[in-house]
C-alpha cells in the first residue's frame, strides 16, 4: 500500500513497482469507480494487442482436445479387436 498525492489537475502517480507488477505504461487506460465515500478501485483495461494471438491457443486446445479423443477411440477399438 502507498500513499499518493493527488495534483491540483486531479491526477496522481501510481508507483513504479504498481505500475511494473501490472505492466502498466504510458498510455494505457485504467476504470475508475468510488466504494462509498471512502474508497476508490483503479483496474487497467486489457489492450487488445496484449491479447493478440489468443484465440490461436483456443483452436490448439481445441485441436488438442480432438487429438486425445482420436486416440481414446483408437485405444477401445484396439482393445476390442481380437
Amino acid at each position: 500500500m502507498e500513499i499518493v498525492k493527488l495534483s491540483s489537475k486531479g491526477q496522481i502517480v501510481i508507483p513504479a513497482w504498481i505500475r511494473r507488477e501490472l505492466g502498466l505504461s504510458r498510455g494505457d487506460k485504467l476504470l475508475i469507480d468510488a466504494i462509498g465515500h471512502d474508497e476508490v478501485i483503479l483496474k487497467p483495461i486489457v489492450k487488445l494487442s496484449k491479447l493478440r494471438g489468443i484465440d490461436k491457443l483456443e483452436r490448439a486446445s481445441e485441436e488438442v482436445e480432438k487429438i486425445r479423443k482420436e486416440w481414446d477411440e483408437e485405444f477401445e477399438r484396439g482393445k476390442e479387436a481380437p
